[in-house]
């Protein structure tokens, strides 16, 4: 889930990139735009949705030490 919610969000930036830029006189580069401004508008950011609650598991400190059993 989170490698295509970070590839959804490189690819709302590059629509975004391709939105903004200046006009230029190139029939095609227009509807380009217009296709990138429709699609901006139809498709939603996965980082505007809620993050779920962690566990209590997941919020406590991690204690990374090394514990060997002695012999």
């Amino acid at each position: 889930m989170g490698d295509i919610d970070r590839v959804i969000i490189e690819w709302r930036s590059l629509l975004r990139q391709m939105r903004t830029p200046p006009d230029l006189d190139w029939p095609r580069w227009r509807g380009l735009q217009k296709m990138a401004k429709a699609i901006l508008r139809e498709t939603e950011s996965p980082t505007l949705t809620d993050l779920r609650r962690w566990n209590n598991t997941r919020t406590k400190r991690v204690d990374h030490r090394l514990v060997l059993r002695r012999h």
